[in-house]
């Protein structure tokens, strides 16, 4: 019992510091499993024939030619950027090469992120990753074509899109589809309400991608819309920018808590050297204790002598003493 009071202390400060940190352990798994499903999404591709590549990439481009006639994007995509989970067998088949959900991948070098792309849009998809919204455009470029992606924004586990607020006009976003990878370039950044869908209508001729996220922050009343257009893709600056295992913690959390643990040790190395002196010094005492009862007197030791006696003795060893004469 001692010694649960004795490391209680310890044991609270260290589940301090588990909760401040839980937010960035949290994102740091999250994004460690993203990019394990991004390179295990390039494998399975580079598996790929020739064949079964081009006819993959040529039921995409089929399905959005029919969207594009049927003038998609005037849907309800935008109400339902959240928790939509598809029910739809032939667009949950399209660009599901291994039958994961998986359709691709979104590097945002603003946000130093790499994230995998995942049909539809339930809280299962958007806990883990960026989600594409059904009844809008497949991401795999080309004239009259709009793709939409949802992520979330502030979540305890994880970073997602919560910083795409920070993006601006004239940044770069990358999408990986199969062996290809198109570049966009953000030219229009807009906040509406979940029931305008406007914004995510296909323009005829242009080939566009809207990132879509919550806003107010924690409010999340908005869509925040970051649409982008088809550029020239220049493979080194995605290269430089991919970041497929990337954490980072805030200076203002790491500083003090590198403070806090220096202290932590301090404390437990001062409270070992007090426990040891304090053993030391009972140890001492009770040393102490044992060398003065060894000293006392005790029955053995011989009777000291009587002086009333002494001074008998002395006093018969005196000679005759003097007498005055009279006179």
């Amino acid at each position: 019992m001692k010694r649960l009071r004795n490391i209680l202390p310890l044991l609270v400060i260290l589940g301090g510091m588990l909760i401040l940190f839980y937010p960035t352990i949290s994102n740091f798994l999250i994004m460690r499993n993203a990019s394990r499903a991004v390179n295990n999404y390039d494998a399975s591709v580079e598996a790929l024939s020739q064949e079964q590549y081009q006819k993959v990439l040529d039921a995409a481009h089929a399905y959005n030619e029919k969207l594009a006639q049927n003038d998609a994007g005037e849907t309800d995509a935008l109400a339902s950027a959240v928790n939509s989970a598809s029910t739809d067998e032939e667009y949950n088949s399209l660009l599901n090469i291994d039958g994961d959900g998986m359709m691709g991948y979104i590097t945002v070098p603003k946000l130093k992120e790499t994230l995998p792309i995942y049909h539809g849009t339930s809280e299962k998809v958007l806990q883990s990753g960026i989600g594409h919204l059904e009844q809008t455009s497949l991401p795999v470029g080309g004239a009259s074509t709009h793709a939409a992606l949802s992520g979330h924004r502030g979540l305890p586990t994880a970073k997602l899109f919560t910083d795409l607020n920070l993006m601006k006009k004239g940044d770069k976003f990358y999408i990986t589809i199969l062996k290809d990878t198109y570049a966009y370039q953000v030219d229009k950044i807009t906040t509406v309400l979940p029931t305008n869908t406007k914004q995510l209508a296909i323009e005829p001729g242009k080939d566009l991608v809207t990132l879509i996220t919550c806003t107010p922050y924690a409010v999340n009343t908005h869509r925040l819309l970051v649409r982008g257009h088809r550029i020239p893709y220049a493979p080194q600056q995605q290269d430089d920018a991919k970041s497929t295992f990337h954490v980072d913690i805030p200076l203002q959390y790491l500083l003090p808590s590198l403070a806090l643990i220096a202290l932590l040790i301090a404390w437990h190395l001062w409270q070992r050297h007090e426990r040891r002196r304090r053993q030391s010094g009972s140890a001492k005492v009770a040393s102490g204790d044992s060398d003065s009862a060894d000293i006392e007197p005790d029955g053995d030791l011989p009777p000291q002598p009587d002086s009333t006696n002494n001074q008998s003795h002395s006093s018969r060893r005196k000679g005759p003493g003097r007498h005055v004469r009279p006179a």
